[in-house]
């Protein structure tokens, strides 16, 4: 059985409950049901420029009342531990010195847990901590920032490629480009320091992380992740990151470090 202690403890470690946001502000570009909440399931809105808008503040945690019946709200935790949840074990298409790295960290109950001790998360385990945070965009240019240890992103709009020898780095380097009403971000120049879930699977320097951000409606958010990387992966692994909005909030700043005790208890 694949143990979870030590990414379980990082689930509460890191989890920020909502009323430590902002004190609400009326977001008047929001549709409105008639009780005056904003009404997540209204028509995605467009911005300016006639593509869809994704901005706004969003959180891991599927709408109860957004998801298909049958179906479990599980704040996207499956992912966030286990980007290999809907495969069975022993088809994990591991490269032998990935699942031999993989079933180390399971040994060792994630106590080399990256985040475990204030490392940076990386992409793409940052769209699904449970930790909100903020799409702003712009023609030539999204930034996203998350409240999880304060970090951003830049997705460039403006028709520049992947650079085949950027530096390494925790997040990597992003472009992105519309298709329909979708937005394809292909995310390279990757260290190897970070883990993809809490579960401990490994990547390499050569991942390529490919996100398809669609807005379904106002409140509703699907990032579609697949990672390729053949150093690591006989093929590439794909799911879906489900994001809900968080109307009439804001971030607050959020560092791991600050007053940190956790990391002396770990053995």
């Amino acid at each position: 059985m694949k143990s979870m202690s030590a990414a379980i403890a990082s689930i509460v470690i890191l989890t920020a409950p909502l009323s430590a946001q902002w004190l609400r502000h009326t977001d008047p570009s929001l549709p409105r049901t008639q009780e005056g909440k904003a009404n997540l399931s209204a028509p995605a809105p467009t911005a300016p420029d006639g593509k869809p808008d994704l901005s706004g503040i969003w959180l891991p945690f599927p709408d109860p009342n957004g998801k298909p019946e049958g179906v479990e709200n599980d704040i996207n935790a499956r992912y966030f531990i286990d980007i290999t949840e809907d495969i069975k074990p022993e088809d994990v298409p591991f490269q032998p010195w990935a699942r031999a790295l993989f079933n180390e960290r399971l040994q060792t109950e994630g106590k080399d847990d990256p985040i475990a001790h204030c490392q940076p998360t990386g992409v793409p385990a940052l769209g699904s901590i449970p930790l909100p945070f903020k799409i702003i965009q712009m023609p030539r240019l999204i930034l996203i920032l998350y409240e999880e240890n304060t970090v951003f992103r830049q997705i460039f709009l403006d028709g520049r490629k992947p650079s085949p020898d950027a530096e390494p780095r925790f997040m990597g380097y992003s472009v992105g480009v519309w298709s329909g009403d979708t937005l394809v971000v292909d995310t390279v120049g990757f260290n190897d320091r970070t883990w993809l879930d809490r579960m401990g699977h490994p990547h390499s320097d050569s991942l390529r992380v490919i996100e398809r951000f669609r807005r379904r409606d106002v409140g509703h958010l699907d990032i579609e992740v697949t990672i390729d990387d053949p150093k690591a992966y006989t093929k590439p692994i794909t799911y879906i990151q489900e994001q809900t909005l968080v109307p009439d909030e804001d971030l607050l700043e959020y560092f791991c470090a600050e007053n940190e005790k956790d990391v002396a208890r770990f053995r």
